[in-house]
């Protein structure tokens, strides 16, 4: 098989500790092509990459240092010349670290994502990836057979109650108190967890917003005097980004928005500040946030403002005002609790992989890009995962309401 690795926005982070693993698994069995840019706003490689480089003669290595290299990051579908170049290697399948949809649509063969595997509340490990057929479409299965079904239900079953266990989030009253709220006033609460924002992030381009900034704004006049909207930065902005503007505008909008401090989050909100936020709030609005598998996990209702699509059991509005007229009326719509265990589950066991796992090979690959439910993986897939979290004794584990 020939396999195309398309890099525009890989990090050097990223590059070293996740895709020269994939690249290398790849390369043991079949014809591997890297097309990769020089570093360039964060992204890209340089000659810090260079031993990886050398340690894969075998790979066939493609540096696109021509002088319209930037465009690469972003939309590169008229760069004919770099389509007419894939054109002629013809891969069977194409693994991309690119933030640019309509560039790898043109490409011959199969095409996947290498995307962070992450779905809070359920902890996996920093090197877990999966290979995903686009971008930001949340919450798609694949056709399940009945058998297969209900034995993905029997394993989320499993799986559930524990990763509940380890949760510690705080009371409802507990966390009202700690951001100063009254539950008296019967307001309703909404939470607005933010993007990764950063010149690096090349993703953050289908943001329904042009910043972080501009949506706490919109969204805050678009609830009105209707509810309090909480808010928490995404973790890496506030590690490697700039955080101010955002900030000037939750203090512009007074006392209808709240910004969650993440200091001391640990004695707070046992440990995470946005998943006590939508376990309590009455609602979401998210754009592109892989907060949505919390929101689905807690049942909170949850407006998803993307161009994106969305699996029709999450129940998420595309718009602010019905979701704030149902709940007004009592009525708003969540994520079908059934098929959220079951997603978690097929996530898990199907979709996820570490390419820093000693064993993962090749097969690895066309498997998830190939084959996305195939029970002989699950075994295995179920090992990794306990031995992150290995089973807690009976008697610890309860169904936690956090009520």
């Amino acid at each position: 098989m020939r396999i195309l690795f398309y890099l525009p926005v890989v990090t050097q982070w990223w590059f070293s500790r996740i895709v020269i693993h994939v690249i290398r698994a790849a390369a043991r069995d079949h014809e591997v092509h890297v097309m990769v840019p020089p570093l360039w706003q964060g992204t890209g490689i340089s000659k810090d990459e260079a031993h990886h480089v050398a340690s894969l003669p075998h790979v066939h290595w493609h540096l696109l240092n021509g002088p319209d290299h930037a465009v690469l990051r972003t939309d590169a579908s008229a760069q004919h010349d770099l389509l007419d170049f894939v054109g002629a290697i013809a891969p069977d399948l194409t693994l991309c670290r690119s933030a640019d949809l309509k560039t790898p649509a043109a490409f011959p063969g199969e095409v996947r994502f290498l995307m962070e595997s992450g779905a809070p509340p359920f902890e996996l490990s920093v090197s877990d990836i999966t290979f995903q057929a686009g971008l930001f479409d949340h919450g798609f299965m694949p056709p399940f057979e009945a058998a297969i079904a209900c034995q993905l239900d029997a394993l989320a079953d499993q799986l559930w109650p524990d990763m509940l266990a380890r949760l510690n989030l705080p009371s409802r009253a507990a966390f009202l108190a700690d951001v100063k709220l009254d539950a008296g006033t019967g307001r309703k609460l909404i939470a607005l967890p933010l993007e990764y924002e950063h010149p690096e992030n090349f993703f953050g381009q289908h943001h329904a917003y042009p910043s972080n900034a501009a949506m706490i704004t919109a969204v805050a006049e678009e609830i009105g005097d209707a509810a309090t909207l909480l808010v928490t930065h995404h973790p890496l902005t506030e590690l490697h980004g700039a955080t101010g503007a955002a900030n000037a505008a939750v203090i512009q909008q007074g006392g209808r928005v709240k910004m969650l401090s993440r200091s001391g989050a640990a004695d707070r909100f046992g440990g995470d500040a946005t998943l006590a936020m939508i376990r309590h709030c009455d609602a979401a609005v998210l754009s592109n946030s892989k907060c949505w598998s919390i929101a689905a996990a807690f049942g909170t209702p949850m407006a998803r403002l993307s161009s994106a699509s969305n699996a029709d059991w999450l129940g998420a509005y595309d718009a602010i005002a019905p979701l704030l007229s149902d709940l007004a009326k009592g009525a708003a719509k969540a994520a079908d609790p059934v098929l959220t265990r079951r997603w978690f589950a097929h996530h898990i066991l199907n979709n996820v992989v570490d390419p820093t796992d000693p064993k993962f090979c090749s097969n690895d690959i066309i498997a998830r890009a190939f084959r996305p439910v195939d029970p002989a993986r699950w075994d295995g897939a179920l090992a990794r995962y306990r031995a992150l979290h290995p089973p807690l004794a009976a008697a610890s584990i309860q169904e936690k309401s956090y009520a």
